[in-house]
């Protein structure tokens, strides 16, 4: 069904409500014209103007109750008919005449009583109701004066004529201006009607510069105003919209980006954990480094004292040889222990040169921990700033340490190429002194290479334990570093788990606020389908 057979349907299903409300109110008010005629034959009867029964009287007052108690029965309980409009016209004449006839010869003086029903009509049911209900109302008092006149004749035609003629002249005068009225008000309600739809371009053609007429401006100028206030809703709802829709597309970005904010904290997180664990395998293997280098300094010392008791007993078996050659024997037999003990020694200096070995290895280790360390510092940006500066310091002492490692190697080859030539010389000597002959020269100027060598390698192992106690100082700075730099990772890591926990609660009021932008755009949409109901730029 179409709007405009929609509103017709409407404006008819109102129109005969308010027929069917003015039939009601008819007779409820015809209970009170019942009454008053009733009351007014009864005073005739008793003042002795008419001679009025009392049956007439009471014919009157059960047969009016009776029909007009009909009558409302059938206009509330049954459907609507046009022709009911008529039929009360009918009663309503009936009763008046019945009055007029009843009060006698100047019963038709009360003929004015006939305009209440037509002038009623007019406002209520229309033009041709109330043309019907003046002919309806003509006719009961044309058949109440043929009564009248041919009986007593207290009336005449002339009369009723005449009072007929003020009737029409009334109702002439009355009906088409009441009509108007109605006609304008119903123009007025029809254009109301329109806008109530929705449609906000109807406009009230009333020409007539009356109230109506300016009822009329004034609908028109509030239509005009509700329509400009649809537009601006109409738009601003467009507006917001678009905004609703711009700040959800926003908060989506945003949580995104939030999300990768996070993501990237959470990895900041495990590399920093992962660079404290390397740190802290840093750490003790450079604990481990000085505690090796603790232990070769320990050892150096150990050959050093070796070393001069070797001295003290070459010095005693030297003068025993001066003192006697038949001491030949047993100075073999020293000679023997001599190079016995030159081979522990030169089984020292490898072992040494196995330490030197191991610091060289640790010392490549700590590099390549300088590196890793460089390169997490790198990745941690401003914040390892200050481990770079530790893992530079620890990749020059660890280059430090290589070399130091590689003049101690280069010193104990030296020492073991000199123990071999020592080893070398007893056996020379050993074979010289089984022989016969200048044993003792030979003796005493092996001896006399020994010592000399027995000062070197004192000197070296001297030279080498002051090395190794500045190489176990410098690990143990590095330790102490390597301390440094854990806390500065561990401060790192709290600072990036507060990051990602306050990147979280950003990402979950993000999520409230796209879930917010996608009701306001809900809302927005429904605002916009409602005002669309209305039409304030002409129909399409």
């Amino acid at each position: 069904m179409s709007a405009d057979a929609a509103l017709e349907a409407q404006l008819a299903e109102e129109t005969r409500a308010k027929q069917r409300r003015h039939i009601l109110s008819s007779t409820r008010a015809r209970w009170i014209f019942v009454s008053v005629g009733a009351a007014l034959l009864a005073a005739t009867r008793l003042a002795g103007a008419a001679p009025i029964s009392w049956w007439f009287i009471s014919g009157f007052t059960v047969v009016c109750a009776a029909m007009n108690y009909a009558m409302y029965r059938v206009a509330r309980d049954t459907p609507f008919r046009p022709w009911y409009a008529q039929l009360n016209f009918a009663i309503s004449s009936a009763t008046i005449a019945a009055v007029l006839y009843g009060v006698g010869p100047t019963g038709h003086v009360l003929y004015a009583v006939y305009l209440i029903a037509p002038l009623q009509a007019a406002l209520y049911l229309g033009g041709t109701e109330a043309w019907q209900g003046l002919a309806i109302n003509l006719i009961g008092f044309g058949l109440v004066t043929a009564i009248r006149t041919g009986g007593a004749g207290d009336w005449t035609w002339s009369l009723f004529f005449q009072e007929s003629l003020m009737l029409t002249l009334a109702c002439v005068a009355l009906v088409p201006m009441l009509t108007r009225i109605v006609s304008r008000l119903r123009a007025t309600r029809a254009t109301l009607a329109q806008v109530e739809g929705g449609d906000l371009t109807m406009k009230v053609r009333d020409p007539e510069l009356d109230d109506l007429g300016y009822l009329g401006l004034t609908v028109n100028r509030t239509t005009e105003a509700i329509a400009e206030i649809v537009r601006q809703i109409q738009q601003q709802a467009q507006e917001l919209a678009a905004m609703a829709q711009e700040l959800a597309a926003s908060a989506q970005q945003l949580q995104a980006a939030s999300e990768e904010i996070s993501a990237a904290a959470q990895q900041l997180t495990r590399g920093t954990e992962r660079q404290r664990q390397l740190i802290g395998h840093g750490r003790e293997d450079s604990e481990a480094a000085a505690g090796i280098a603790s232990q070769l300094h320990g050892r150096a010392q150990d050959a050093e004292r070796q070393i001069n008791a070797v001295a003290q007993q070459a010095r005693r078996h030297g003068a025993e040889i001066a003192r006697a050659s038949e001491l030949l024997v047993s100075l073999v037999a020293h000679l023997d222990q001599v190079s016995h003990a030159a081979s522990t020694l030169e089984e020292g200096s490898r072992e040494i040169g196995k330490l030197v070995d191991s610091i060289t290895r640790i010392a490549s280790q700590t590099d390549l921990l300088a590196l890793n360390a460089a390169i997490e510092a790198a990745r941690a940006g401003p914040h390892g700033l200050g481990f770079r500066v530790v893992a530079d310091e620890v990749r020059k002492l660890s280059e430090q340490s290589t070399r130091s490692a590689d003049e101690v190697r280069a010193r104990v080859r030296q020492t073991q190429a000199q123990i071999t030539e020592v080893v070398a010389a007893m056996e020379e000597g050993r074979r010289t002194a089984q022989g016969v002959g200048a044993v003792s020269a030979a003796v005493r100027q092996a001896l006399d290479a020994i010592f000399a060598d027995l000062n070197a390698t004192v000197t070296f192992a001297t030279a080498f334990a002051g090395e190794t106690e500045g190489q176990m100082r410098r690990m143990r700075e590095m330790v102490q570093r390597m301390e440094e730099v854990a806390g500065i990772a561990d401060s790192a890591a709290h600072g990036a788990e507060q990051t990602s926990a306050a990147t979280e609660q950003q990402i979950a009021s993000l999520g409230q606020l796209t879930t917010t932008s996608q009701h306001l755009s809900v809302a927005a949409a429904k605002l916009t389908e409602t005002i669309q109901r209305f039409h304030v730029n002409g129909k399409a």
